[in-house]
Formats: structure tokens, sequence, C-alpha cells
């Protein structure tokens, strides 16, 4: 895994710090580090599907501050959580049966759980560790817990855009793989530019892409194939690992707790 340059590092860290001042609605309002802006108490949505959307799904998912969100998703495959006052990033998992997928909310109140989620959070781990090693989930949430600027720095939109399109270019050298032409491969995932954080239902644009996908990506169970989890990971391996500042947490848990309803 290569490592970012200084002027790389202090491009990053720049813009990294004007996010600060944000809103995670976008804009206004003050707040804490990498926080939703004013402190208030929100609550995150989102779909869980893999082409058929999963009804049922235990979404459960810890912050950098300490704040849990957690919902099951209704019979559309949608959620909304508790209100929490949060903290950037929140991972965790969408759970039904055997199957789960794993998620990252960078910003934003959107969080989708889909084999492309699964596989952008493998590549996210994969880049947050140095050399050919990957995090746990426990392991990156207690780094951004502990690490304030390694979590800046993760939720970055240039270290965001640099692993969605990690993910989207595996996709598609699977489906050139499997005998289509670039220009069909990429009419394919046209609609998955930002696949972990766009809204959608049964039918849109980004479900057709998750049915497209479906052969070259998941197992019969819905699974991610062991093999595209590994080119996803080596994916992230590629990528500069987001500086670390050391220690200093990222402050209180904040919001209300308890769990969420439906949604939809």
């Amino acid at each position: 895994m290569t490592t970012f340059t200084k002027s790389a590092t202090a491009k990053l860290l720049a813009s990294a710090f004007v996010i600060l001042g944000l809103t995670a609605c976008g804009g206004g309002g003050g707040g804490g580090d990498n926080g939703n802006g004013a402190g208030a108490e929100v609550s995150v949505s989102g779909t869980a599907a893999r082409g058929a959307i999963l009804a049922g799904a235990v979404i459960d998912m810890n912050c950098a501050n300490g704040a849990r969100i957690q919902a099951t998703t209704g019979a559309d495959g949608k959620y909304t959580t508790n209100k929490v006052t949060l903290v950037y990033p929140c991972i965790g998992t969408a759970t039904i049966g055997g199957l789960k997928y794993r998620g990252i909310l960078f910003s934003g109140l959107i969080q989708n759980f889909t084999p492309l989620t699964d596989m952008l959070t493998e590549t996210t781990l994969a880049a947050a560790a140095a050399g050919g090693a990957s995090l746990t989930l426990d392991q990156f949430l207690a780094k951004v817990r502990a690490d304030s600027t390694f979590a800046m720095n993760v939720t970055s939109p240039t270290a965001v855009a640099s692993y969605r399109a990690a993910v989207l270019n595996v996709v598609k050298q699977q489906l050139i793989g499997a005998g289509m032409t670039e220009m069909e491969a990429e009419a394919i995932i046209a609609a998955a530019a930002n696949f972990d954080s766009t809204a959608f239902s049964l039918g849109s644009p980004l479900d057709k892409v998750l049915d497209n996908t479906a052969a070259v990506l998941q197992n019969a169970d819905g699974s991610v194939k062991a093999a595209i989890l590994a080119l996803a990971k080596a994916a992230g391996d590629a990528l500069p690992t987001p500086p670390s500042g050391g220690t200093g947490g990222t402050g209180g848990t904040g919001g209300t707790g308890g769990t969420g309803g439906t949604g939809g």
C-alpha cells in the first residue's frame, strides 16, 4: 500500500478542514469534530437489497463518537434509525438470516446495505491499514474513536471517491470478463456512482445495477463471492493510507439510543 506525499497530505487535510464547517445536510451551523455540524439529533435511512429487497434485515451501526444507530427494514427494504447526535464515520451491518452486508456512513444521512457497500467496506478497511494488512470492523471503529485525524481523513471526499471508484472498477472488470464490452459494462454501472449513499427503491436504476451485476458478484445466497472480496481488498491495498494524528478522541456519545422503526 502506498502513503500520501507531504503535498498530497496537505491538500487532503485542507479539504477535510473545510468539511468540518458544514452540516451533514449541506452547510450552515457550527459543530464538533467531523460531526453533523449543528449537534442536533438525526436519523439515518437507507435501503438493504441484493437486487431483491431485504425485508426484516436488522441494521446496527456504531459511530466515531460512540453513538449507536439501529433499525429493521420494512417490507420495501427501507429503514429509518433512532435519532442520535453522530460523528462520522459510522460502520456496521445489515443482517437477515445468514446473510450480512457491511456499510460505512462517511457523510450525510443515507446509508444503503448491498453487495456493493460490502465491497466498499472491504476496500476501505484495506486502505485503512498499512502494507497488505486490513482492519476488522472493530479495529476500524476503535481507530476512528481514538484518532480524530484519521477519522477526518478516511471520510474526506477525496478518499471516499477513490474507494467508490476502486469498487466500481472491480465490478466493471468482472462484467468485461463475463463477456461484455467495455461500453456495455460502463452502461450497467452508470447509475452506481454513489451507490452507498443514494436513496433507491425496487426497480430504480441503482436496483437494476444490483440485478445486472448479481451473476458476477454474488453467491446463490446473496453473499459476495470470496474472489470478489479479495479483489476489493487488493484495490484498497493500492490506495493511500489515510494519515493519522495519534491519539485524541471524537467526543461523547450523545443521542437518545434505543432501536429504530422500520422506516420507509
